[in-house]
């Protein structure tokens, strides 16, 4: 009995100090986590390489630039997912504060200001793959009326805006939430294309192994500049400035284009 209450009480002592050790680490781990002096929301939607969530975390191209911005400022960045049209609306009312992958435009400017432009985008229309369109305009593939998946509220270009407010072709662009789930309708026969940036597009083939079953087609539209976007209503003065300077520093030490070329 006395052998038996002597373990005890050596397990107990076990216990308590392993315990003991843990609390310290976690402490110290807490301890050694510097403060920052703030935090920033980002809005995003799923747009690999660029924007996408990896083993539970928010990662791409455009996660990882703004996340060096921030730390020149020394702010936390949160994320928050919403569809584009929806993130629009919450950067207006400062309830977002950034935006990646943003078209300049005279009506976004009046609720948000630009970082300097940090990459180009572009957009090629990805069909079936048994689609015979061999033609590179995206005019001759609506004339044979196929539909098109855009994702709402996307800034295409002049040549895409003209399209879509044709009264030949205009009910032939068919919105979507997202570009990713274009490209499954186009497996639903939904639709019979998607525009989508390239990169974006092979990436998307090659990680839900739809190469076999969708393909590039030869209507390449010419790229724009996009920027970062920042609310007026949430972001001003000596931040927005640091933040834009940042993003302009990595923009002339070619950063970025290092960044998007391991994608």
């Amino acid at each position: 009995m006395k052998l038996f209450k002597l373990i005890s009480i050596l397990t107990i002592f076990i216990l308590t100090a392993c315990g003991s050790e843990e609390a310290a680490e976690q402490n110290n781990s807490v301890a050694d986590k510097p403060n920052r002096d703030c935090s920033l929301t980002m809005g995003w939607e799923s747009r690999a390489p660029y924007q996408f969530e990896r083993n539970g975390e928010i990662v791409g191209i455009d996660i990882q630039v703004f996340k060096q911005a921030a730390d020149s400022i020394n702010c936390d960045v949160k994320f928050v997912e919403k569809p584009w049209t929806q993130l629009l609306t919450d950067l207006e009312n400062g309830e977002v504060d950034v935006l990646a992958g943003a078209t300049v435009t005279p009506d976004r400017e009046e609720f948000a200001n630009f970082s300097a432009p940090y990459r180009d985008e572009s957009f090629t229309l990805f069909i079936r793959s048994s689609n015979s369109y061999n033609g590179n305009t995206l005019s001759g593939f609506l004339s044979r009326s196929q539909k098109v998946g855009i994702t709402s509220d996307y800034f295409y270009g002049k040549e895409v805006y003209e399209l879509m407010n044709h009264p030949q072709y205009s009910g032939l662009f068919i919105d979507s939430k997202s570009g990713e789930q274009s490209f499954f309708n186009i497996l639903y026969s939904e639709i019979d294309g998607v525009l989508a940036d390239p990169v974006e597009g092979q990436y998307i083939l090659k990680r839900k192994r739809l190469d076999d079953k969708i393909k590039a087609s030869n209507v390449h539209l010419p790229s724009d500049s996009v920027a970062f976007m920042f609310s007026k209503a949430s972001i001003q003065g000596e931040q927005l400035e640091q933040l834009q300077k940042t993003i302009k520093d990595m923009v002339d030490n070619q950063k970025i284009q290092q960044m998007i070329a391991k994608f």
